[in-house]
């Protein structure tokens, strides 16, 4: 199990902060979304790709993600 962390753009308030953790949580184990810092962690067993990440955000609404530094 590992670690991805991404920075996501977007979210103002706790209901994107629900809407970002239900799209995201059918590709990883185990999702924690936090408003400040606005960032997504997610356990999975392989590396996912910011692309697939992208694509269950957009589900969500106008949100955005990046590879946090």
């Amino acid at each position: 199990m590992m670690q991805q962390v991404f920075r996501i753009e977007g979210m103002h308030c706790g209901g994107c902060v629900g809407r970002v953790s239900k799209a995201l949580a059918p590709l990883a184990e185990q999702v924690h979304v936090t408003l400040d810092p606005p960032q997504a962690q997610l356990q999975v067993a392989a590396p996912l790709s910011l692309q697939a990440v992208q694509s269950a955000l957009q589900k969500a609404g106008d949100y955005r993600a990046s590879q946090a530094e």
